[in-house]
């Protein structure tokens, strides 16, 4: 067990949150650690967790964390994500669908 941790260790992150830590100065690293908890609604440990996330993990940080953790590093709506979440437009979709009948 202690050897799938220290693998997943390496393994690379879905969200850029070491990155976005590791940008802030020591001074500022203290007092944003301390505000994190307040500003997610969530514990450390929890934050920590998100962190992990690796990047085939099936866990993910709910939007709204994920959105106010972006705002905290001044990074735009995704931004915070290491693999752009792709998807088709509805409208394509529904031409797809069309062209099929």
């Amino acid at each position: 067990m202690e050897e799938n941790a220290q693998n997943k260790e390496f393994l690379p992150k879905k969200y850029k949150i070491q990155e976005c830590i590791e940008n802030l100065k020591r001074s500022e690293y203290k007092i944003i650690l301390k505000a994190i908890p307040g500003i997610i609604g969530k514990g450390l440990t929890t934050f920590y967790n998100y962190r992990d996330i690796c990047v085939n993990d099936k866990e993910d940080i709910p939007f709204k964390i994920a959105r106010k953790l972006e705002i905290l590093f001044g990074l735009e709506s995704g931004g915070l994500e290491t693999k752009k979440t792709k998807g088709k437009h509805y409208l394509e979709i529904v031409e797809e669908h069309r062209k099929r009948q």
